[in-house]
């Protein structure tokens, strides 16, 4: 599926809507879970000062270190999805012939949308 985002075969509208909007927001809902679950372990803390400052080798927190193993998996995994679905949408645009204002605008919304949820999430 992901080489064919990445390869232009799906139109503009279906790259941009249902793995662009929908694939990223996904991925973003499934974050925030992880976060959440992050959140209730280890209270107001940052993961970089409980790991630097609280964590304890022998007595090791399975599900803190489950937890933020996912969720730094799935961020590194909308890195790339993110990359994919926007070089699916410009090789998908050079096949769209109707507007070139159409376009443009599908390529800044979701050039947007990727930096808005990135930016939420660090």
């Amino acid at each position: 599926m992901l080489q064919k985002i990445l390869g232009g075969e799906y139109s503009l509208g279906e790259t941009f809507w249902k793995f662009g909007i929908f694939g990223i927001l996904a991925l973003h809902f499934f974050i925030r879970i992880f976060d959440f679950i992050i959140f209730k372990q280890i209270g107001n803390l940052s993961l970089k000062d409980y790991y630097l400052h609280y964590f304890k080798p022998i007595n090791i927190n399975v599900g803190i270190i489950f937890s933020s193993l996912c969720y730094w998996g799935l961020i590194a995994f909308l890195a790339y999805y993110s990359l994919v679905v926007w070089l699916g949408i410009k090789r998908s645009s050079d096949k769209f012939e109707r507007s070139k204002i159409l376009v443009f605008i599908t390529k800044f919304l979701t050039l947007m949308f990727i930096a808005i949820n990135f930016w939420s999430i660090i």
